[in-house]
């Protein structure tokens, strides 16, 4: 039994770390989020792309060097071009996801910060796994 959750956890170890660099981007979007709001008094929206922003450069280091371990630089080019697209159209997804919970359902502007980076995380991993960071024996051209 101790062998077979040894094999599942080192199948899916890059989804593992995935979510690790996901909990500490979430913790660091966040808290540039409602610190943006709160402090400044920056409205909900602004503070999101804030965060979002910063999170992206985080997320971008840590994804790239441990996640994917991708450490050369040859292909930084293009795989922060694959990146940055990754991170608009799920960045799309979440901001949508977020006006609803706000302008519509009447949501908590700062709890629906949290709620909207669900929508942003699923579609994040998978895209960055299969395109920006996949391996060369992936390659199914």
């Amino acid at each position: 039994m101790f062998e077979s959750i040894i094999k599942i956890i080192k199948s899916n170890l890059s989804m593992l770390k995935y979510v690790a660099v996901g909990l500490l981007n979430t913790l660091i979007s966040l808290l540039t989020i409602w610190f943006c709001m709160f402090v400044f008094n920056i409205a909900y929206d602004i503070s999101n792309v804030i965060g979002y922003l910063i999170g992206f450069i985080n997320s971008f280091i840590w994804n790239k060097l441990w996640v994917f371990k991708k450490k050369g630089a040859k292909e930084l080019p293009k795989e922060l071009i694959l990146f940055l697209s990754v991170f608009i159209v799920c960045y799309f997804i979440q901001f949508a996801g977020l006006k609803i919970m706000v302008e519509k359902l009447n949501w908590n502007e700062y709890l629906s910060q949290l709620f909207a980076m669900i929508l942003y995380t699923i579609p994040g991993y998978l895209l960055n796994r299969f395109i920006t960071f996949r391996t060369k024996k992936e390659n199914y051209e």
